[in-house]
């Protein structure tokens, strides 16, 4: 709607004042300053809006977005130990954090940098994800997975399948043998070139003497969220289509999960789970029918693992149900 503004003759409203004094006394000359202070305050808004292609937010939603925030901070409050949670809608840049920029172990959560190193190389020609590799003895190592159970020297694999295993089991000696070709210290740096400064491979799976030289795989709930959101991203010259295609496409195999359980039934969920004595992690993309969106859960010093995964669910069901709201309705809630 457009604004309309009439012109007065010169001395109007003193002439108007003199003409009829029977009429309501007007609000002093201070008075008047403030209205029109604040009248031109809602038209600047109001172009503001205008310019910048957004509509001026409504009251209702932001008591919306109050209520989500307080839910999701009253959630991991119950948590007996430290939580991290970033959340970002990734249709409108709409986004919601608790202890994001501090950093938390990884386990293995890190295996997604390692994945995204690996197709990185692959796209500058040093390796063919299609391309056999043999397990040998020297790559076995203890923890979760599979190919513990095999026979080394008389096993090969595609490096694709490699990766898949990485992944859907979180196989720790393919993490290994990923780690080997690829390189700890150009993960680190490709970390650094991104600008994610606390997102940090400093030991290989299984690391017996790491414990006590506090060297752990590390990042932040912020850092892992905008490692997705490069995936996420179609503008994104990171990566090619493809890769960033393929790389969902192993991270929405269905596995083991603490974002799932609270979502309904058959979402597709792209994620990378981490486990270890006081830790639990789980960072992926969630897609819905509108729309996805970046959850990224960290929890560290738990007294009870347990406890911190079925808070993870319950903040990924309201998530959810926040961001499913916001996409099916109008600016003033009326769903479709």
């Amino acid at each position: 709607m457009g604004l309309t503004y009439k012109v007065l003759p010169p001395g109007y409203a003193a002439n108007t004042r003199k003409a009829d004094s029977t009429h309501e006394k007007l609000p002093d000359a201070g008075v008047r300053r403030t209205i029109r202070r604040m009248q031109s305050i809602r038209i600047l808004a109001v172009i503001l809006a205008l310019l910048s292609g957004t509509a001026p937010a409504e009251p209702s939603r932001d008591l919306l977005r109050e209520q989500f925030e307080q839910s999701v901070r009253a959630i991991a409050a119950e948590v007996d130990g430290v939580v991290g949670v970033t959340l970002e809608d990734l249709a409108t840049g709409e986004r919601f954090s608790i202890n994001g920029d501090v950093v938390f172990t990884q386990a293995s959560a890190i295996k997604l940098p390692i994945l995204i190193e690996l197709f990185r190389q692959v796209e500058r020609g040093r390796y063919d994800l299609d391309a056999e590799v043999r397990l040998e003895a020297t790559d076995v190592v203890p923890g979760s997975g599979v190919l513990q159970q095999l026979t080394p020297g008389k096993v090969t694999l595609t490096l694709r399948d490699v990766a898949t295993l990485m992944v859907t089991v979180s196989d720790n000696s393919a993490t290994n043998m990923i780690i080997d070709r690829v390189g700890m210290e150009r993960v680190n740096e490709t970390m650094l070139a991104l600008g994610l400064t606390e997102t940090k491979l400093q030991r290989k799976m299984m690391d017996a003497g790491a414990w006590s030289e506090n060297r752990e795989n590390l990042s932040t709930p912020d850092e892992q969220s905008a490692l997705l959101k490069i995936l996420a991203d179609t503008d994104s010259t990171f990566l090619s289509a493809a890769s960033r295609d393929e790389i969902l496409r192993i991270l929405s195999i269905p596995k083991p999960s603490r974002i799932r359980p609270g979502l309904p039934p058959g979402t597709r969920v792209a994620h990378k789970t981490g486990s270890l004595d006081g830790v639990v992690v789980d960072v992926g993309i969630v897609f819905m029918e509108e729309r996805a969106f970046i959850i990224a859960m960290m929890g560290n010093w738990l007294a009870d693992a347990a406890q911190a995964e079925d808070a993870m669910s319950r903040i990924a069901g309201a998530a959810y149900g926040y961001f499913d709201r916001v996409a099916s309705s109008n600016r003033y809630g009326h769903r479709k």
